[in-house]
Order: C-alpha cells, then structure tokens, then sequence
C-alpha cells in the first residue's frame, strides 16, 4: 500500500491542465456566441427603430424622401450619440459585446441602407470582430471571427 502514496497528487497535475483548458474553452465559446447574439439584437434594434421614426414622413416612404437620411444617420458610425438608427445600433452593440482585447480596434461598425422593395425598407448591418481570451494556439476559438448580421424592416 506504500506504493501508491500520492498516485492522487500526480493524477491531480495531469488532468488539472486538462480541466483549466477545458474550462476556459467554455467559456471563450459561450462568450462568442453570446457576442453574436447581440450583434444580431443591435441590427433588429437599429432597424426597428428607424421603422418606427418614419410615420413623420409621406407615404409611401420612398427611399428618395430627404427624411431618410435623417432617420438613418450618416454610415458607418460608431461612438456615442442618439437620433439616428445607425447610432441605435452602435450604441447598443458597443454596450452589451463582451470583449477581452478591448480598444478602439474592436469596437462594432454599423451601416445603414435604404431599399427599394415594393416599398421603401430599412437594411441595417453591424460587423464586430471577436478576439479571444489570447491563448493562442490552445484558444477554443482561433485567432479573429468575424461576427454580422443583417435587418431589414419597412419604414411604417
């Protein structure tokens, strides 16, 4: 019975590594999912918003009407700022991702087009770029990914 003093320390050190790496998988994982929910939540919220902001113009709304501009805001943006739906959407994004490599260089880009199917629709996009927990090669998710999604909404 000697023999197998501390077989339990030497099992612990192997599969230790094993579990932390296992552990911060799910969670890197879990993180860019749930970063690609939310990019998915900032588009629909952009587009809703700006649907809504157009019972002020004449209908039907053609993308022609000097208003959309108004409603949709200059594109891309990003930063801080209400009014428009390009800021909406670029608000909402760059308060709910979870990033772990944060800075200017990670922050969503959001544009906003006007469309013209049998009737005129708002498209907005947001595009942000996943960074890791920087493991490098023992990463979950392998270098950047590239998160986006698109709504399209009728102006009201």
């Amino acid at each position: 019975m000697s023999s197998e003093r501390g077989v339990a320390a030497v099992e612990f050190a192997l599969i230790f590594p094993l579990m932390l790496l296992l552990m911060f998988g799910i969670i890197e994982f879990g993180t860019l999912m749930y970063d690609q929910i939310m990019v998915t939540n900032a588009a629909r919220e952009g587009a809703r918003w700006g649907s809504a902001q157009s019972v002020s113009l004449a209908h039907p709304v053609s993308c022609s009407d000097p208003g959309i501009n108004a409603i949709q805001g200059s594109s891309p943006c990003s930063g801080s700022g209400s009014g428009t739906a390009c800021m909406v959407a670029s608000n909402y994004a760059a308060n709910t991702l979870i990033s772990y490599q944060g800075g200017s260089n990670n922050s969503p880009t959001v544009t906003v087009n006007c469309m013209n199917n049998n009737g005129a629709a708002i498209e907005v996009t947001v595009q942000y770029t996943f960074q890791g927990l920087g493991l490098g090669s023992l990463s979950a998710v392998q270098g950047s990914n590239n998160l986006s999604s698109k709504a399209v909404m009728y102006y009201e």
